[in-house]
């Protein structure tokens, strides 16, 4: 799981046009999940792990701007 988490994080700060399109689409079903949730998440900034205010799944505890960018798939199986 790691290791699609890092990939979502290399695609939020590579912003391709298409990677970006898909996260749009997740996140729309995300926002109406009940597992999306805001508060205090690890997300790397400027190369450092740091503790962000922010959305993230409950199912799986990952950040939602990663998450939704990631080759992973939903844990609900919604995406």
């Amino acid at each position: 799981m790691l290791q699609h988490i890092l990939s979502g994080w290399k695609n939020y700060l590579s912003k391709s046009a298409v990677t970006e399109i898909v996260a749009q689409q997740r996140a729309s079903i995300c926002a109406t999940c009940p597992h999306a949730k805001q508060g205090k998440i690890l997300a790397f900034i400027k190369d450092s792990l740091k503790e962000a205010e922010g959305a993230y799944c409950a199912a799986c505890h990952c950040p939602l701007s990663a998450k939704v960018r990631s080759n992973d798939i939903c844990p609900e199986n919604k995406w």
